[in-house]
């Protein structure tokens, strides 16, 4: 379970660099709307920066550590470790990306915290 935790944070941290790349690489080129009138402008805009390509690597990785812990580790215990990734979500968002993370949300965000122990403990 030791390397099911270190693989599942590698991946955390990975994905969460790899979106916060993307996120940055975004923001510098203007919003990217799906659909919209200009999303292949805005796709080839942002497909020119550094910073989405780090991004898409780091997300790679993450779908490789993911495909060996899918592979080879009890999903019922892998996939509730990656809601850790939440805590990290908001941290980033308010410390780096300027966002407002509400003292209802981290309640939110310990509750599922305290799921995941008591998941693993069973």
């Amino acid at each position: 379970m030791v390397r099911a935790l270190l693989l599942v944070l590698a991946s955390i941290a990975c994905g969460l660099g790899g979106t916060y790349l993307i996120r940055a690489a975004l923001i510098e080129t203007g919003r990217f709307r799906l659909g919209g009138r200009s999303a292949a402008q805005q796709l080839r805009r942002v497909a020119g920066k550094r910073r989405f390509w780090a991004g898409a690597g780091l997300l790679g990785v993450m779908l490789l550590v993911s495909l060996d812990l899918y592979g080879n580790e009890e999903l019922s215990k892998v996939v509730p470790l990656y809601s850790l990734s939440y805590v990290l979500v908001a941290l980033i968002g308010q410390f780096f990306l300027g966002e407002r993370v509400t003292p209802r949300r981290w309640i939110g965000i310990l509750t599922i915290v305290a799921g995941v122990v008591v998941l693993l403990g069973s």
